[in-house]
């Protein structure tokens, strides 16, 4: 005991003291646990059987820990310090926050300071001298253990973060995995609180191939994928109040389509269809820069889902118009004028108002019409069709 901390009595009146102390840790232990349970319930509610006996042992820990110091005031407690450290972090993962944590300690070090203090000054030869020195003591240890479970806590919210984090990921990849079991999904929905909606869409998302990424911030409830083979976003209740203006502002910048509103289970049809307004995007058929959704451009995404179709019908319907290899801007200026008469009942001068041309350049353009199609340009029954083939002409050429 040549290192003990009270060093004013002989060997055998020092360890006398110490077997004072020793012998009311049980009864300490007790009280600072009830105490405790009673003031922060938190305590009560732990009833994993893995962790039942959480506070009495660390309690327990706390004093022996002390009682080391009294034998040795310079023993690095490296044994006990990794002990609390790994309290706080089982803390963090049951639910118990830094700040119930830190007052319940104070409380049972209180506790724990008057009955063995207590127990101590039994011993006649225990002065004022040494109650100081413990006193002192005992504070150093305590901001040691302090610091020690506050190191556990930081930890553990960190691997709470990460875990949460990687828990998500997997829940977007499920989510677009058309062969995901439905109880799948919903484990790892559970593992990370996301609640599954009852309708939900999938973006898909253009990676930038240098320079930096445009920021991205999005709704926490939304699913971040851009780990994925195939980046994309999954967004729950898609059409609920402000949700695409939030995601117009958030993806400002990004390249992005945004496929129709599904069920769950359907939610890898929802990337299929806004990868394809992807491509159309990044092909110039859709504005690029913006969020564009599949909703608002039905028209187009099935005319373009099957590309000889498309070609067959612009060859059939506009073959007059459109069968030189490299059509010229009077052929598009002819399709342009086409499509508004067909909108506009063949009267050149509301085509002229929505084009913001000459009615009697509208005329002329009519007339070249008239001479390429002959009856088949007014006939009723050929309208929807021309009408589709141009729109599919102008928008990929």
């Amino acid at each position: 005991m040549h290192n003990r901390l009270i060093r004013s009595h002989t060997d055998a009146e020092a360890a006398e003291i110490i077997a004072l102390i020793r012998g009311e840790i049980p009864a300490t232990v007790t009280e600072a646990v009830d105490e405790i349970e009673s003031q922060f319930p938190q305590y009560r509610q732990i009833t994993s059987p893995e962790h039942a006996d959480f506070l009495p042992i660390t309690v327990e820990r706390s004093i022996t820990g002390f009682v080391e110091i009294l034998l040795d005031k310079d023993t690095p407690l490296t044994e006990t310090m990794e002990f609390f450290r790994h309290t706080g972090l089982v803390e963090t993962r049951i639910g118990l926050t830094l700040e119930v944590s830190q007052a319940a300690f104070r409380h049972g070090a209180a506790i724990a300071i008057r009955r063995l203090t207590a127990a101590a000054e039994q011993h006649p030869k225990v002065d004022a001298n040494i109650i100081a020195q413990v006193a002192a003591a005992v504070m150093d240890y305590l901001n040691r253990v302090a610091e020690a479970t506050s190191e556990g806590h930081r930890t553990g919210r960190a691997m709470a973060v990460k875990g949460q984090r990687a828990a998500r990921d997997q829940l977007a990849a499920a989510i677009i995995d058309p062969d995901s079991p439905v109880g799948s999904i919903k484990e790892h929905a559970d593992e990370c609180r996301w609640q599954i909606p009852d309708r939900l869409a999938v973006v898909s998302l253009r990676l930038p191939e240098q320079g930096r990424w445009p920021a991205l911030s999005l709704p926490p409830e939304v699913l971040n994928g851009l780990h994925l083979a195939t980046p994309c976003l999954v967004v729950p209740d898609p059409e609920g109040p402000g949700r695409r203006r939030a995601l117009e502002n958030g993806l400002r910048g990004w390249t992005a389509a945004i496929g129709p509103a599904v069920p769950v289970a359907e939610a890898a049809a929802s990337l299929t269809y806004a990868r394809r307004a992807l491509d159309l995007a990044v092909a110039g058929v859709f504005p690029a820069g913006t969020l564009v959704s599949v909703s608002d451009h039905l028209p187009m995404m099935i005319l373009t889902s099957d590309r000889v179709l498309t070609d067959e019908l612009i060859t059939r319907r506009l073959g007059p118009l459109v069968n030189n290899p490299k059509p010229d801007k009077h052929a598009r200026r002819l399709a342009e004028t086409f499509l508004a008469a067909l909108d506009h009942g063949f009267v050149a001068t509301n085509i002229a108002q929505a084009l913001d041309v000459h009615p009697q350049t509208i005329r002329y353009r009519l007339r070249k019409l008239e001479a390429l199609f002959g009856d088949d340009l007014a006939a009723p029954a050929n309208r929807i069709e021309f009408h589709m083939a141009l729109h599919a002409w102008l928008t990929t050429t």
